[in-house]
């Protein structure tokens, strides 16, 4: 029998439709869950009082006449990545620095994800300040991959990847700036969108200033990231270009798919080498495409040693502009070694690296400009094991290890195009492989458009099922 934690965003909307459910049910359902023992790491902090209270809110609100006029997904419960101020509720921002800090105020996306009703269950696990692709904080336990629980599961939103993956929350908020959506979608199974640079907006005060971090969904179904798009999109952005909004991306799930023309892209910009049953997962993508009637052809991502190091250029300044105010000896090694590198670098250099990677990115646009859709490794190996990332001893080290495991993800992030990570390979120890799509700017559509016919030919579904009963974690 199918119990409520293993029902979608979508279905638990239509659920509270029909009366088969409602919010309180749902929200206490999962806050169970998460208490009686979340082995996955997912929450950094539970929010279990404000949620209820915000469950019987909006179960009221169901009851009431107007129903009619409530958002799509109103109700459903969500989660927080701990990188988003959130009036009333501790952020740590995943460093001891903060670690009893409660904001008086909401960043931008936490306004938007409350005006779509969404009731978020708490805060979920990052890196200190987001400056890694694992996310093992002082703050609180490792985010785990809910399919080995020795497995990381990645970052920046591991926790929020994780808490979907193991059927903790529907759907949760990321945010990507060198893959931070795309890398725990691969290593915990799901979904997760980095939408085109300016759909989503971070507010007046919320840009990097580089263009390169944006907020997005992570979810288990296509339909519900594409659910969940349309709510983050309600608003209009402050001093950002926004691409031209679709009238749902939900509907856009349904929608024809023409024929079109597919790049696989094997390889990866930094140079690392992919590894075997990641490049065969990108391999079953294309043929999958192919055999539904679309022209693929292979094109390989070659190495851009310039692009790659420009990229870590710009990568570290943000770092290092965000920390720089703070004692460096509470630092971890890894961002302390990313703001020594911050203030070592002149105004002049961090502008030609700019260019640089500006320059690469029009030309890898140029590149791949007769295809509709790219096909990528997401990142270039399975799941890393806890710990096996980090190097305090050596943080140097742990920043080019860190580069080679992201491969190919910068590469949306200085173009601007949306990418989408899907599940759609398995390795031979049962380890969820991601595949990722690209398209054009503000073509999220087209991407849902062939990510929905991807989950019917692929199904990931039966997958899922009671993950936190996942292989024992080694040790650490």
């Amino acid at each position: 029998m199918t119990e409520l934690h293993d029902l979608s965003a979508l279905q638990l909307a239509t659920a509270y439709g029909c009366g088969d459910t409602s919010p309180t049910e749902v929200v206490d359902h999962l806050l169970a869950r998460i208490e009686s023992g979340d082995r996955v790491g997912a929450f950094t902090t539970v929010s279990a009082d404000r949620a209820r209270a915000e469950a019987a809110a909006a179960e009221r609100a169901l009851r009431s006449a107007d129903r009619a006029g409530l958002p799509r997904l109103f109700g459903v419960p969500t989660a927080v990545k701990d990188l988003e101020a959130t009036a009333g509720v501790r952020t740590t921002l995943g460093s001891a620095l903060f670690r009893d800090w409660v904001p008086g105020h909401n960043d931008e996306i936490v306004d938007v994800m409350a005006d779509a009703g969404l009731i978020s269950l708490g805060k979920t696990t990052v890196p200190e300040f987001g400056a890694a692709c694992y996310s093992e904080p002082e703050v609180s336990p490792p985010a785990r991959s809910p399919f080995d629980l020795g497995r990381s599961a990645a970052g920046s939103s591991g926790g929020a990847a994780a808490a979907v993956g193991a059927l903790l929350v529907p759907l949760a908020q990321g945010s990507d700036t060198a893959g931070s959506v795309r890398s725990p979608a691969s290593a915990c199974g799901v979904v997760g969108l980095k939408p085109s640079r300016g759909l989503v907006t971070a507010g007046p005060a919320g840009s990097d200033g580089m263009g390169l971090s944006v907020r997005g969904p992570l979810a288990r179904t296509v339909r519900d990231s594409a659910a969940f798009l349309d709510a983050l999109t309600t608003r209009t952005g402050v001093g950002t270009v926004h691409p031209p909004r679709v009238d749902s991306y939900e509907r856009a799930c349904d929608a024809p798919v023409p024929r079109l023309r597919v790049a696989l892209a094997q390889g990866s910009v930094s140079g690392s080498r992919v590894d075997t049953e990641v490049a065969a997962a990108a391999d079953l993508t294309a043929r999958t495409l192919a055999g539904l009637g679309h022209q693929v052809f292979a094109r390989d991502q070659a190495p851009d040693p310039e692009f790659t190091e420009g990229f870590r250029v710009m990568f570290t300044a943000l770092v290092g502009s965000r920390v720089m105010a703070f004692d460096e000896r509470a630092l971890r090694p890894i961002v302390r070694h990313l703001r020594t590198r911050s203030q070592q670098c002149t105004s002049g250099e961090l502008a030609a690296a700019i260019g640089v990677v500006q320059a690469r990115a029009r030309a890898w646009t140029l590149d791949y400009a007769d295809a509709d859709i790219v096909i990528t490794p997401t990142v270039t190996t399975p799941p890393t094991l806890i710990g096996q990332l980090r190097d305090d001893d050596d943080p140097a080290g742990e920043l080019a290890a860190m580069t080679a495991f992201t491969g190919n993800t910068v590469i949306a992030n200085a173009t601007g195009y949306p990418t989408v990570s899907l599940p759609l390979g398995w390795s031979s120890e049962g380890l969820p492989l991601g595949v990722s799509l690209t398209a054009g700017w503000g073509r999220e559509d087209l991407l849902f458009g062939v990510s929905a016919v991807l989950e019917e030919a692929l199904p990931w579904a039966r997958r899922y099922g009671d993950r936190t009963a996942a292989r024992t974690p080694v040790a650490g």
